[in-house]
């Protein structure tokens, strides 16, 4: 029995020596394992760090604290299963560093290329609902269902005239038949004598029955053809409506919603931005009205009007008023009337509200110089004031003032007095000392 502790605590019983032996080489399995491994990975950076300080780790606390075996004798095992175990977790942890980085790095490419692919098909989805709204509100859908009615119509035309062909062939037959019937019984007559007298009688029973088939289908052709040429009137007054409109309902589509809104709820600061709006729309509106009455003068060029009008009175109406190019322009005319008056109430509006701002500028000034000229006014007070104090300096300077006599001493003194210094002249410089003590 081999006892196997570390730091003191049992970790297993060997019961014979090739236990131990068994041991030494399932650890140096997993580390041979885990070398083969890391060879065939691709390098990892800090992988042999890892696995390096694993393995010295693990010897150190073999070394420390783990014991196979007692005695003496346990020295050897102790230290072959201590080097087997720290081969094998640093091993295992270089492995588990490299596998981990690598899993880690796979799963943030796969995470960098999901974000990749959301931002794409975001970006997708946004083009493709940013191109949804241009055709919307370009009208290329109504573009293709006035192509498509065209289409239909140039189809029932051609019908219609396979089936003019059609009766044409079916009355050329039935005229055909009607002028070869006489001759060839009288021939018949003539010719075969008394011998063909049954064949003869025969014979006219058959074209007056070839002759009456070929009336009824005369007829059904031409009730077809009628009714043919009036469904193809009323196809064609359809597309004529569906073209008219066509430029209407666009522009209902782009009609400046957000300018009128943005008006609604910004007030004044929105009124430049809206009449540049109405204004664009307005040209818009009156391309449209040049657009639909080119509609309508290449189908009145193409006959679809005479033809509207010839196969059914009723489709069209005789009233010119009531046609689909006549009823487009006028909703055109209406809509172009209610945007110039809005057009012209925010000219309006705008004027006025430039004409306040200018008012508040002119308020303002005025207000500023106002308080200026308060501010600079001279009050009476003040001015009273400095009367009474210049009457108060006179009254003073008058009573300190000396007399005419005395002033004239004075500069009479002071003349001595400068040459009296310049010539140093101590009598004179005496007498002017004099003449000041007595001045004052």
């Amino acid at each position: 029995m081999i006892d196997v502790s570390l730091l003191g605590w049992l970790v297993v019983t060997l019961t014979s020596p090739l236990s131990l032996v068994l041991l030494l080489v399932a650890l140096g399995a997993a580390a041979y394992v885990g070398l083969t491994a890391l060879e065939a990975a691709p390098p990892q950076r800090g992988a042999r760090a890892v696995g390096t300080g694993a393995a010295a780790c693990t010897l150190a606390a073999g070394m420390v604290g783990l014991r196979v075996g007692a005695g003496a004798g346990a020295v050897v095992p102790t230290a072959a299963v201590g080097i087997a175990a720290a081969a094998a977790l640093g091993a295992i942890a270089a492995c588990a560093w490299t596998f981990g980085a690598r899993g880690a790095a796979a799963l943030g490419a796969a995470r960098v290329r999901r974000s990749a692919a959301a931002l794409r098909a975001g970006d997708e989805r946004r083009r493709l609902l940013a191109a949804s709204q241009r055709a919307y509100i370009e009208g290329d859908d109504l573009a293709a269902e006035t192509a498509a009615a065209d289409a239909a119509v140039a189809r029932l035309r051609a019908a219609v005239e396979a089936l003019a062909d059609a009766r044409a062939a079916l009355q050329a037959k039935r005229d055909a038949a009607r002028g070869g019937g006489g001759p060839g019984d009288e021939g018949g007559e003539g010719e075969g004598g008394a011998m063909d007298g049954p064949r003869a009688e025969q014979r006219p029973t058959e074209a007056s029955a070839l002759a009456e088939d070929l009336a009824r289908a005369c007829d059904e052709a031409a009730l077809k053809l009628s009714m043919g040429q009036r469904v193809l009137a009323a196809a064609e007054a359809a597309a004529l409506r569906v073209a008219c409109n066509a430029p209407l309902r666009r522009l209902l589509r782009r009609r400046p919603r957000e300018a009128t809104q943005a008006l609604a709820t910004l007030g004044a600061g929105a009124l430049a931005p809206a009449a540049a709006s109405v204004e664009a729309f307005l040209g818009e509106v009156r391309a449209a009205r040049d657009e639909v009455a080119a509609i309508a003068a290449q189908r009145a060029s193409d006959g679809a009007d005479g033809a509207s009008d010839g196969a059914d009175g009723v489709t069209d109406g005789s009233d010119p008023e009531q046609r689909p190019a006549a009823l487009a322009l006028r909703e055109l005319a209406a809509m172009e009337s209610a945007y110039g008056a809005l057009l012209e109430r925010l000219r309006l509006a705008e004027l006025h509200a430039s004409t306040r701002a200018s008012v508040k500028q002119v308020e303002s000034a005025a207000g500023a110089l106002s308080a200026a000229a308060r501010a600079a006014a001279l009050d009476p007070a003040e001015l009273d004031a400095l009367v009474t104090e210049i009457a108060r300096a006179e009254s003073a300077v008058a009573a300190a003032a000396p007399e005419a006599g005395g002033s004239r001493a004075l500069a009479e003194a002071l003349a001595a007095g400068s040459l009296a210094l310049d010539r140093s002249d101590a009598t004179s410089l005496s007498e002017l000392i004099a003449a000041l003590r007595e001045l004052r």
